[in-house]
């Protein structure tokens, strides 16, 4: 709990609880006594909330649903039930609020108020010293691992670093999407692992794992997997075996959806990882149909703070997607409703939240739709922070289906209205080469994006020189070392094309005079993205290498993870198409229209051969053609 500081807790004694009953055979069969998984952290992790402005902290996770009941502690000794009804003394919580910690559905979800941890633990929390809570769960065969979470600004928990980097748990979750997938597309699961205190970490060593599949209500059917889009493109490589490397806290599993929508609600959940415990939670995805016909969309909120602050008027864009992954440029435009949990957060048409909406609708030929929202507290709320779901949803008569998620939204009714921080929001992994969008926001000390009073100048930059550039347009065209946001708005679209030579984690840095400077973490991955023809030998005469390698989006050779191959043609003027051979020797034929090219795996490049005799003064073509995944290449010249 942050800000949280005092001394060693008092102990009170606590009465075992015992379990009697049948014995369960998956439970009897545990080998050797293992205990169940630890519960695993879901929601903010509680040393990252303000506890001294709210007197609450609030722990939410996910646990394995054979576990009855949890138990919290702040010392590993003295365990506790946290009461079913906590006390809300001095919090902003709604009567009524009542502790979720029963794990039969998988989850649970528990206030620690100031006055449950005086009354039932002991702690008075103005001054006795919280540094880790504890958390573990009863089953028939004995109480869980033990999840750990450690108040990182102890200079006892080492200071800010988010806990010990040693991984305890590897997690999955389903990319966008969230919830659902097309027929016959490529589409991909992030796989994570997260320390003790739920924060991300690695692991010394590659942790191997695999990925149960299960469709509820129909038959299983093979879903396959591949360790890379491109792999998923090409169809090459599948396996049903992945692997987060050694050092690494995640990796990407992409899946080819079946051809045809399934009739039942698809499964997914980790399985046999090599080291650290699996997180038991399943991710269940609908299967729709990607075909150009459908009428199914999804729909997705982007381009939307989040936290927002009482009495200001905030943009929100609703995206509606086809899931063939292209955006839906309709011909009819839809209706949607737009709803909210709390009344007091309202809608509206113009920028200035003056006009009230409950419906919008996409134009024809439009895939974007855009709105403004404003949360306008009550008289006499006493609140610091409310937490609201909206949800968008198809009005009657449309002609398409939309799929969508509630967006979760918090405001902000402290009086805290003074910008003090940036914040730096995009993309964490990110592709080398490619143009990839961040929006530089402007926040107040809850980190709540706040509009500025006046101009304000950003300077942008990395943590490493050459690691890329950022651009001021979408295209990455126009380089820039710098952006202004405009006053009355709190923030600002910027872009960024990473070129490195060593892919790797490192850390934007993004400042403005006076605010506290934002620097996140990236991950720049080099993926394959095209062919490259190599400069040749152009002097004519005897028999000539062509060889073609493969580059990222930053022109950085690569080596093949399997063979790869292609076609291509040379055309000369005069001469028409040359013929290609196989070796350094011309004497082995392959073709001339269409001769096959092939990169050996672990080589990045491969090469083919033509001769050059008395062809001084001919221009050629080199075309190397793509296949699904990678580019094509062309090189022009004329011999010497």
């Amino acid at each position: 709990m942050k800000y949280v500081t005092g001394k060693k807790l008092t102990a009170f004694l606590f009465t075992c609880l015992f379990v009697v009953g049948c014995k369960d055979p998956e439970l009897e069969m545990s080998p050797l006594g293992k205990k169940l998984p630890a519960p695993t952290l879901k929601g903010t992790n509680p040393f990252q909330q303000d506890f001294d402005s709210q007197n609450y902290a609030r722990v939410q996770g996910s646990c394995d649903t054979r576990v009855s009941t949890v138990f919290v502690s702040f010392d590993k000794s003295v365990w506790h039930q946290a009461p079913t009804s906590p006390d809300l003394t001095g919090t902003s919580l709604s009567a009524g609020q009542t502790n979720d910690i029963d794990c039969s559905d998988g989850s649970f979800d528990i206030y620690l108020t100031k006055n449950d941890l005086l009354h039932l633990w002991g702690i008075n929390s103005g001054s006795d010293d919280v540094n880790a809570i504890y958390i573990k769960g009863l089953s028939a065969i004995g109480d869980t691992e033990t999840l750990t979470l450690l108040d990182m600004n102890s200079p006892g928990n080492g200071g800010g670093t988010g806990g010990s980097a040693i991984a305890t748990t590897i997690n999955l979750d389903k990319n966008w999407p969230r919830g659902y997938a097309g027929t016959s597309q490529c589409g991909s699961f992030h796989i994570y692992l997260n320390n003790a205190s739920g924060y991300r970490a690695t692991h010394t060593s590659t942790v191997t794992f695999r990925i149960k599949q299960s469709i509820a209500g129909g038959t299983p059917s093979t879903i396959i997997g591949y360790p890379s889009w491109e792999n998923c493109s090409n169809g090459t490589n599948a396996t049903d075996v992945f692997q987060v490397p050694a050092g690494s806290d995640y990796t990407e599993v992409v899946y080819r959806f079946p051809d045809s929508p399934i009739d039942g609600l698809l499964t997914f959940t980790l399985a046999y990882p090599s080291a650290l415990t699996a997180n038991p939670v399943p991710i269940n995805v609908t299967l729709r149909s990607s075909d150009a016909s459908s009428t199914y969309r999804w729909l997705s909120m982007d381009q939307t703070a989040t936290q927002i602050y009482k009495n200001i008027c905030y943009p929100f864009q609703l995206r509606s997607q086809m899931y063939n992954n292209s955006q839906a440029y309709d011909q009819f435009g839809g209706t949607i409703n737009i709803t909210a949990t709390d009344s007091r957060l309202k809608f509206y048409t113009n920028e200035s939240c003056t006009t009230r909406a409950t419906e919008y609708t996409f134009a024809n030929y439009d895939p974007v739709l855009k709105g403004f929202m404003k949360f306008v507290p009550s008289a006499g709320d006493t609140e610091s922070f409310v937490n609201i779901k909206v949800t968008a949803a198809a009005a009657t008569g449309n002609t398409y289906t939309y799929d969508s998620s509630s967006a979760e939204f918090r405001a902000d009714l402290s009086d805290k209205n003074s910008v003090s921080k940036l914040e730096f929001w995009g993309p964490r992994d990110i592709a080398n080469g490619d143009c990839h969008r961040y929006q530089v926001v402007t926040m107040n000390s809850n980190g709540t994006a706040l509009p500025l009073t006046t101009d304000l100048n950003v300077s942008l930059g990395t943590s490493q020189p050459n690691l890329g550039q950022f651009f001021a347009d979408d295209a990455c065209q126009t380089a820039t070392s710098s952006t202004t946001i405009s006053k009355n708005k709190s923030g600002g679209f910027v872009y960024f094309r990473p070129a490195t030579t060593t892919p790797g984690s490192y850390k934007f840095n993004i400042s403005a005079q006076g605010l506290t400077s934002a620097s996140p973490s990236v991950v720049i991955q080099s993926l394959i993205r095209q062919f490259k023809i190599a400069p040749m030998d152009l002097a004519a005469g005897g028999c000539k290498a062509i060889s073609v390698g493969i580059i990222d989006g930053a022109g950085i050779y690569k080596t093949a993870p399997i063979e790869i191959a292609t076609t291509l043609q040379v055309h000369l003027n005069p001469g028409g198409y040359a013929t290609i051979y196989a070796d350094a020797n011309c004497s082995t034929m392959l073709g001339s229209s269409q001769a096959p090219m092939t990169i050996p795996q672990g080589s990045t490049t491969g090469a083919v051969y033509i001769k050059t005799a008395g062809l001084a003064g001919a221009s050629f073509t080199i075309l190397v053609n793509s296949i699904t995944g990678l580019f094509g290449d062309d090189r022009t010249g004329v011999f010497q």
